[in-house]
């Protein structure tokens, strides 16, 4: 699964994606520094893989992750090319999840491409360039479609893209689409279509005033100091969190933003403990066991025979896999059973 870090140039970026990476992309007091995205893998914190790893100590223990993109700065006329517009916005359509990064601190080192602070204006200027960028897509697809022949499969996309239509031309409205209504517009890739959670880079210095940006503030609570983070290398994790506490921020920091982008995604964890190593993985919710076969390998999937389920409370509380098979707590299940978060899988396959 893949996260698309976006917003206006020098709002942090590329700091953000350093804290969340520790990748050391280049940051520079300048637009379009990130000319090409920069990809990093981002582990996601689990407590109950690290219960696991005290409880069997395999040699290695691997957790789940989630890949950050850092996208180019966008600026007003993206959807008309400005900028790097075409790229940028070729290279969200890619990310499964938005992560919008507001500026909401004052530099005289990083000059604000509007001279101004203001949160609020700068999500409408992003949104707006989205929505643009969307119609157009949509406005195009709705003529072809209205050529071609009426398929069952075309009739359901021509709705959903006259349910579209209006809500773009309004702005980055989100409608409510069905599952199946989803599925239908998915290889548009529609930013509209898209979750998209919002996160703001604030002073290291100065306490958060939400008033000075009541709609972004109304959508999240994820503020936090890039500069601060920077800073706060040898602090104790206590320390940390007095210190973001003492300026509005959030106290885990940018830690949350990880788990957010992990829930937003609508993802599971399962896990495998099989050799020397234990693993969590991430799935979409409602992944099928041979789906999950074939993330742990394509040769598991392909020679797919069964697998074993257990249930992590059951796991902890037998302390073996063996002991918990042996008491019927393991469950049998074929390709389709449906992952449910916290399952432990043992797959059963020919070579």
């Amino acid at each position: 699964m893949r996260v698309g870090i976006v917003g206006l140039p020098n709002a942090g970026k590329s700091s953000l994606f350093n804290l969340l990476t520790e990748a050391s992309a280049r940051v520079d007091s300048y637009p379009f520094t990130t000319v090409e995205k920069n990809v990093g893998v981002v582990t996601v914190p689990d407590e109950r893989l690290d219960t696991i790893g005290r409880l069997l100590k395999p040699e290695k223990l691997t957790p789940a992750h989630i890949d950050f993109v850092d996208i180019a700065g966008l600026v007003k006329g993206a959807s008309k090319g400005e900028g790097l517009g075409n790229k940028f916005l070729a290279n969200i359509r890619e990310a499964h999840l938005i992560l919008h990064l507001l500026r909401n601190f004052s530099s005289p080192d990083i000059p604000h491409v509007f001279d101004t602070i203001d949160p609020d204006r700068d999500a409408d200027i992003v949104e707006t360039e989205l929505a643009i960028a969307d119609l157009t897509v949509v406005q195009k697809r709705l003529e072809r479609l209205r050529k071609e022949t009426k398929t069952s499969k075309n009739r359901i996309l021509l709705q959903v893209l006259e349910k579209l239509k209006q809500p773009l031309e309004k702005g980055f409205t989100r409608p409510a689409l069905s599952r199946e209504e989803r599925k239908s517009v998915k290889s548009l890739g529609l930013f509209i279509t898209k979750p998209t959670i919002y996160a703001v880079n604030c002073s290291d210095t100065e306490s958060v005033d939400k008033s000075r940006f009541p709609r972004v503030a109304s959508k999240t609570n994820l503020l936090f100091s890039a500069a601060l983070e920077q800073g706060m290398g040898d602090f104790s994790a206590d320390e940390k969190i007095e210190l973001r506490r003492s300026l509005g921020l959030a106290p885990e920091g940018p830690a949350g933003v990880v788990s957010r982008c992990f829930r937003e995604l609508n993802l599971i964890r399962f896990y495998t403990i099989k050799g020397k190593e234990s693993r969590a993985w991430a799935a979409p919710a409602g992944t099928t066991a041979i789906e999950a076969a074939g993330m742990i390998h394509s040769d598991i999937a392909k020679g797919f025979i069964k697998t074993e389920v257990l249930n992590y409370n059951d796991l902890t509380d037998a302390g073996d896999f063996h002991i918990a098979r042996d008491t019927g707590k393991v469950k049998i299940e074929g390709k389709n059973y449906a992952v449910q978060d916290g399952d432990v899988l043992l797959v059963k396959f020919r070579t």
